[in-house]
């Protein structure tokens, strides 16, 4: 080792790099330690020497030969891989007059037993499979230094990262991050791309898994990326901590000094070999406070999530308003026990939001025999408060047998209030009635989810045994309280109000029990069995009290809007599937019969609906890999899905009077056949990659509405089964690098078809809806990467043609970009972005808009070790974000259009620190 050491520093130092334009090429032929037999998909690799830069790269062919072009005139290591052998190296000084390169003979060392020799020179493949599992070598993949994992992920062939934090590889959605295969804080996979340093990542590998979250024996398989961290990674402590203002100068409703401005945060990890301990703590009241707030449940609101007007807080048409937002968390994982063969993982987290929001919609409404229009203001003031726990526990009882027990709680508490105040339109503009709806809600709730599950190997290899516990309880109150009035234009009718309170109860537990035995038939087949058994019981417990004049207080109880319904499921299910598996060939078949008894009550009226529904559910899937960097997949399924409490109690929801929906006890699960096809194929050495895939389902006994309209366009709608929606996606996109992957150009095509069914004032209205999505975006990277810029343009158009609106609703949606990162001398940097939105649809309309957000930074680091940055940060500086959205549902045509948080001007410290008091930056760690 010390020899390698001294050879490299000292072909460092004597050797000059040149580039006049030639290029090299490199030929060998490698054979195994007796020189007579050549090696076959053996891997050389040519190594830039001054900054570990890979220059090329080749496997040898059936005679053991490789072949290496256009590598410019450089001083670089060649090294050659084989499995089953040691590395060997050569150094290469290229010169003008020795262009051309010739091993004959490259005769490759035994596996060397002493420890201290077994790794020369760790660079491996930039791209690879081990078996189903994509890996990308990280240190293959430069970034700028401070660089998070988020940075490296957007260098990756094939990996995208949106606005938002959503990763997709080749197309389709990452479903979860795991860092050294645990979940990093639970779910959320922004807290380990945002915050860990890509220069302590090993690997990144993306591989598909069974979703342990899908209780059950689900199927449902999910595409997770996990990143491997370096060893020198998980030792020692090291952090961050950073805050920005703008010291209150940016006007609120023309005021200044009303409203601060600001983020906060504090970031401290500290680890030590299998032990890791990451506390975490976020503030926001910017538009960057977006944590998760679409999902209701976390807060206990879902009991009104049915109500015609709820506000969806992480829909696009909602991000108004100042939001503020606390986060807060602590990590745990280690390992335990004799011989350490326990791992234990603890993590808490606690969220506290609070959104006042406002927005603005247009809709049109299409009947058999005439449409009308709805203008709808609405103001959304929301808070949630949530405490989760998470604890996974894994033991390796023996050397077959393993345990894992994995629960979650969680506490949550929320309120909203919601004015909503509607005018209902003739299509000529006469108003024909106005409501004004206000709603209060005080919810709290829990949930304890988790599994237990023991898994066997035998002796007979590939002969498995797994039995597996799930349970599901979540309980839910809600306080509600409506005030409503109705005006009424176009005829002589008293004004309406309503004055209301309820409680709500919702509660559900699900016990699922699955028994799983897998038996090798020969190397490469095998026989898989399962049993499963669930037994499920919904409660909803409503009570709706109307005001009393005389008492002045709410004491009469409305019969016609309170109801207490029980559904209880049984499921037996038994399935099995071939399974055959060969280097190129992955193929399975199966099926599984199932069996559900269902058991509605109606505790009010003292009535019993009786379900029993038989399923077949066949399944098939088939992957082709011709070569290591070519994949080819076809997966075919069906599944089923019951129906929820709220859709089959038999109780209207009039928390939106203009909007009613009550539950229908009759609803029955739906089945569904889905087919999955994809493609993609790279090359590591250009890093060019492409690829393309489909998705399609076709839906029997579909959860679909029936609605019905009184003569002033307010409805009472339901769920009801309906036969054929379908759905149907395609997507496709490229990568493809030239000039040394300094100019990189990423095409993208997608498409989607929707059929749904639904039925209005009795009739079936057929809804088809077709969307066309281009997209070219151009990445460069200059001056050693200190430089880079891109371009962005995406075209998207949509058309819905219905039975109740034949001549169809287009519309279409235009963004280019442009955005650029330019890193100086002296520590010095300067970001610039913007982006140009026109939402179009034929003649005048609310949807029509167009505007362009530019957004700047510019930072300056300090201190010896470069850990204090300095930066000042400007949003949407030309003043002109809005939001503007267009949804077509059914009959339905709605349009979006909310002002939200413009400009604004941070200025912002941050402080990186380490226990080695040495440049952040440098650290292989967190940041």
């Amino acid at each position: 080792m010390k020899r390698f050491k001294f050879i490299l520093t000292l072909a460092t130092v004597l050797c000059v790099s040149f580039s006049w334009g030639q290029d090299m090429k490199i030929t060998g032929t490698v054979f195994d330690t007796t020189g007579s037999k050549p090696i076959y998909n053996a891997v050389a690799m040519a190594i830039r020497i001054k900054d570990s830069v890979l220059l090329g790269y080749a496997r040898t062919d059936a005679s053991g030969t490789f072949d290496i072009k256009g590598i410019q005139l450089d001083t670089f290591s060649l090294i050659i891989e084989a499995q089953g052998y040691d590395e060997k190296t050569y150094y290469i000084f290229g010169h003008q007059d020795n262009q051309e390169i010739i091993i004959p003979s490259i005769i490759m060392p035994k596996k060397s037993q002493d420890l201290e020799e077994v790794v020369i020179y760790a660079y491996k493949d930039p791209i690879y499979y081990r078996g189903d599992t994509l890996v990308y070598a990280a240190d293959s993949f430069a970034t700028h230094e401070g660089a998070v994992v988020e940075d490296l992920l957007k260098k990756l062939p094939g990996i995208t990262v949106d606005k938002d934090g959503k990763i997709t590889s080749q197309g389709r959605e990452i479903s979860q991050v795991l860092v050294d295969g645990d979940e990093f804080f639970g779910t959320d996979p922004t807290i380990a791309t945002k915050n860990l340093g890509a220069d302590g990542v090993q690997t990144v590998e993306i591989y598909e898994k069974e979703n342990d979250e899908g209780i059950g024996g689900d199927d449902e398989k999910i595409q997770v990326l996990d990143l491997k961290l370096k060893d020198s990674a998980k030792k020692g402590y090291f952090g961050r901590v950073s805050g920005a203002t703008d010291f209150a100068m940016t006007p609120i409703n023309g005021e200044l000094g009303t409203n601060p401005f600001y983020e906060g945060e504090l970031l401290l990890n500290k680890f030590s070999g299998k032990q890791k301990i990451s506390v975490f703590a976020l503030g926001s009241n910017t538009p960057r406070s977006n944590f998760g707030w679409g999902d209701m449940k976390k807060f206990g609101l879902e009991n009104e999530s049915s109500g015609g007007n709820r506000w969806d807080a992480g829909a696009q048409s909602n991000s108004s308003g100042i939001p503020q937002t606390l986060m807060a968390g602590i990590y745990f994982v280690d390992k335990i026990g004799k011989n350490k063969k326990t791992k234990i993982g603890f993590n808490y987290s606690y969220y506290n939001n609070y959104l006042d929001a406002t927005s603005a919609s247009e809709s049109q409404y299409f009947l058999a025999d005439t449409s009308y229009l709805t203008d709808d203001s609405i103001r959304s003031i929301t808070k949630g408060e949530s405490h989760r726990f998470n604890i996974n526990l894994d033991i390796n009882i023996d050397s077959l047998t393993t345990l894992q027990i994995k629960p979650s709680i969680s506490y949550d508490t929320g309120n909203t209030e919601d004015i909503n105040v509607s005018d209902f339109l003739s299509t000529t503009g006469v108003q024909t009635l106005g409501t004004d709806v206000n709603n209060i809600n005080d919810s709290k709730g829990y949930s304890a989810n988790g599994y237990v599950r023991l898994k066997r190997k035998f002796m007979k290899k590939r002969r498995e045994l797994e039995l597996r516990y799930d349970l599901s309880l979540d309980d839910n109150q809600t306080d509600g309280l409506l005030n409503s009035e109705t005006k009424y234009y176009s005829i002589f009718l008293p004004n309406d109000t309503t004055r209301q309170t309820n409680i709500n109860d919702n509660s559900n537990l699900n016990h699922y029990g699955t028994f799983t035995y897998i038996e090798p038939l020969s190397k490469k087949t095998k026989l898989e069995f399962e049993y499963l058994y669930q037994y499920g019981i919904s409660i909803q417990d409503k009570r709706t009290f109307d005001f009393n004049t005389a008492t002045q207080n709410f004491t009469n109880v409305n019969i016609g809007l309170s109801n207490e319904f029980e559904n209880i499921r049984q499921q037996n299910r038994v399935g099995f599937r071939f399974i055959y598996e060969s280097s190129k060939h992955q193929f399975n078949i199966g099926l599984r019969a199932r069996n559900i008894n269902i058991d509605n009550f109606n505790r009010i009226t003292d009535s019993t609906i009786n379900q029993n529904i038989n399923n077949i559910l066949p399944r098939f899937g088939y992957t082709f890999k011709p070569s290591m960097s070519k994949r080819i997949n076809i997966n075919y399924q069906t599944s089923s899905q019951q129906p929820s409490i709220n859709d089959l109690a038999p109780v209207q929801d009039n928390s939106n009077p203009n909007r009613i929906q009550q539950g229908n006890p009759d609803l029955e699960p739906n089945y569904q056949h889905s087919i999955n096809v994809g493609f993609n194929n790279w090359s590591a050495l250009t890093g060019r990659y492409v690829y393309a895939g489909g998705f399609g389902s076709i839906t029997d006994k579909a959860f679909s509405t029936e609605t019905n309209y009184d003569p002033f366009g307010r409805t009472i709608s339901k769920t009801i089964n309906v036969d054929g929606n379908a759905t149907a996606f395609i997507y496709s996109g490229a990568g493809l690098p030239f000039f040394g992957r300094k100019l990189t150009l990423r095409p993208e095509f997608n498409a989607s078809y929707f059929r749904n069914t639904n039925i209005i004032d009795s009739s079936e209205n057929l809804t088809n809806t077709f969307g066309l999505t281009p997209g070219l975006n151009i990445d460069f990277s200059l001056l050693g990467d200190s430089l880079e810029l891109g371009l962005e343009s995406k075209y998207s158009f949509n058309n819905a043609i219905s039975t109740l609106n034949p001549d169809g609703t287009p519309y279409s949606i235009q963004t280019y970009g442009a955005w650029g990162k330019w890193r100086l001398p002296k520590g010095f940097t300067v970001g610039l972005s913007g982006e140009y939105t026109k939402n179009a649809q034929p003649g005048d309309g609310f949807y029509n808009t167009e505007f362009f957000v530019m957004n700047a930074e510019i930072s300056k680091k300090f201190l010896k070790t470069q850990n204090l940055e300095i930066s000042l940060v400007g949003n949407d500086i030309l003043n002109q974000n809005v939001n503007a959205r267009r949804e077509v549902n059914g009959n339905i045509i709605t349009d979006y259009r909310t002002q939200i948080i413009s400009r604004y001007f941070l200025l912002k410290a941050t402080l990186r620190f380490n226990n080695r008091k040495t440049t952040e930056d440098d650290f292989n760690g967190m940041h």
